[in-house]
């Protein structure tokens, strides 16, 4: 794993390199597939600048949430700290990122900046939207495996990590590749959702269809992460009552969306 790479003599974040060229690619893509509808490239930065704004805020706010109990235990003891280990604590509580906090964060930015497009429009632009997630989403767990930020559980399968400074307790441990599950998973979800895309199908519903593929296969892998800052309740991570919540509303709307369906015909 690289953590780290030297670039004309500065070390850059591996996870940050990978992560921008999903990000790339992810505009690239919605471009290309909004253009035909006189949808011009400023239009695509005026949508991709608030929605990446939306991605940090919305990420680093639920990875706050994962660390709920030092939260609680900062504000019971604000008398007792200075300003700078105040400061220090809600630093490390909210200076990482969550993906689907970054993806809650991003969609209802998105949602907010395309209410000035008509019904029709809007809608294939949130089909276009829904498929650049898993197609980001992929490099960035890629990233994560390189980085080592989201390791996975002891297993003779795997790899083992050495002189990793940025994740010491990944170092000497031969562990699962969880992120590069995901990232292959995500892979095949994009291609999936894409093909439904081109064949017209699922029109204006792509985004809940992922919303029901996505959470399933990460309350899965949150088995097989070893990484254990995560925020735990009940036995479950954060990030698997999410999917769970998520996995709720999208079956919900499809159903009842599909029983209206039926009665309007």
């Amino acid at each position: 794993m690289y953590p780290l790479i030297d670039v004309f003599g500065r070390e850059i974040g591996t996870y940050g390199i990978f992560a921008v060229i999903g990000c790339l690619l992810a505009v690239f893509f919605f471009y290309r597939n909004t253009k035909y509808d006189d949808f011009m490239i400023e239009d695509t930065i005026l949508l991709a600048v608030p929605t990446f704004i939306g991605l940090i805020i919305g990420g680093h706010i639920v990875y706050g949430l994962t660390h709920a109990d030092v939260l609680l235990k900062l504000m019971f003891n604000l008398d007792k700290l200075s300003f700078k280990q105040i400061v220090g604590v809600l630093g490390a509580c909210f200076g990482g990122s969550v993906f689907y906090g970054g993806f809650l964060g991003a969609l209802a930015a998105f949602m907010i900046f395309t209410k000035k497009y008509n019904k029709e429009m809007r809608s294939k632009l949130i089909d276009t939207f829904a498929i650049c997630i898993p197609l980001f989403h992929t490099f960035g767990r890629i990233g994560c495996f390189f980085g080592g930020c989201c390791y996975g559980i002891e297993s003779e399968l795997g790899f083992t990590a050495h002189n990793n400074p940025l994740v010491p307790e990944l170092n000497g441990v031969c562990r699962l590749p969880t992120p590069l599950f995901e990232a292959a998973g995500n892979f095949l979800i994009f291609i999936a959702l894409l093909a439904l895309h081109k064949k017209g199908l699922m029109k204006g519903r792509i985004v809940y269809l992922y919303l029901l593929i996505y959470p399933c296969m990460r309350f899965g892998l949150e088995f097989l992460r070893g990484d254990a800052v995560r925020g735990i309740f009940f036995g479950l991570s954060t990030s698997q009552w999410i999917s769970l919540i998520l996995f709720a509303v999208s079956a919900s709307y499809l159903m009842f969306s599909k029983l209206l369906m039926q009665k309007r015909e």
